[in-house]
């Protein structure tokens, strides 16, 4: 039978408060931390999501399990990394380390292939574009010599019966397939000779477009400024809001 409220524990309520009180203490104190630590001014993304820019203002509560780092920095390569927190009470430390791009090596990198210097410098589409152009002209050019060496074969033979024909028939006959064969010959030549000009003029255009385009200014947040985004910690959110009178930048220029 239940019991009469006026029979009940006095102090079972209070116990049920208590012992409700420590399990959220308990909850709340409990949280697997990630500390990234970088470059000034590269930008952060955890698990996909924005997270503002180096220095973070304060350490991550992201909770155990597998975490996604990825950082990126113009004039660097991109940083990605997994991150594994193993409980609540996991603290990790990260800093990032991103490797500086040199321009030297995005523009050369070029003759080997056009392209390769926009992959290096992280521009994946044009490097795409330039090594489909270099590699487009390079197929028509080995078709078009493929083709030119037949067509002159062809145009030899034409040409020796043509020299040694007697009758007047023959004469004619043989005139007018050399002539077609050599014909044919010079336009295989000139197929060859334009895949050609296609594979140099894009391993040209590739090695201006590395130079111009290479990523060598850096602008990063300096002391006093807010970084945009939100940012979780225990539970709890805060947004980002700018102080025009404390914001300083650093910027670098490369050439």
């Amino acid at each position: 039978m239940t019991q009469p409220l006026s029979r009940m524990n006095p102090r079972l309520p209070a116990l049920v408060g208590l012992a409700l009180l420590c399990c959220a203490l308990a909850g709340a104190a409990q949280a697997a931390i990630l500390e990234l630590t970088g470059p000034q001014g590269a930008t952060v993304m955890v698990n996909g999501r924005l997270r503002g820019q180096f220095p973070l203002d304060h350490p991550l509560d992201l909770g155990p399990g597998d975490h996604t780092v990825q950082c990126t920095l113009a004039g660097h390569k991109d940083y990605r990394t997994t991150v594994h927190l193993a409980d609540e009470s996991d603290w990790q430390r990260l800093h990032v380390r991103m490797t500086p791009l040199s321009k030297k090596t995005a523009v050369l990198s070029n003759i080997v292939l056009a392209g390769l210097g926009q992959h290096y410098s992280e521009n994946h589409t044009r490097g795409w574009i330039y090594n489909l152009a270099e590699a487009g002209g390079l197929l028509t050019a080995v078709v078009g010599e493929a083709g030119r060496v037949n067509e002159r074969k062809d145009y030899l033979l034409l040409k020796a019966r043509y020299d040694t024909a007697i009758n007047p028939e023959d004469i004619a006959y043989y005139k007018e397939k050399s002539s077609q064969a050599y014909q044919n010959m010079t336009d295989k030549e000139d197929m060859r000779n334009m895949g050609l000009m296609v594979a140099g003029g894009a391993v040209l255009l590739s090695m201006i477009d590395a130079w111009i385009t290479f990523p060598g200014f850096e602008a990063g947040p300096g002391t006093g400024v807010v970084h945009p985004g939100q940012y979780e910690q225990a539970g709890t959110s805060k947004t980002g809001t700018f102080d025009l009178s404390t914001v300083h930048a650093g910027v670098k220029l490369s050439f």
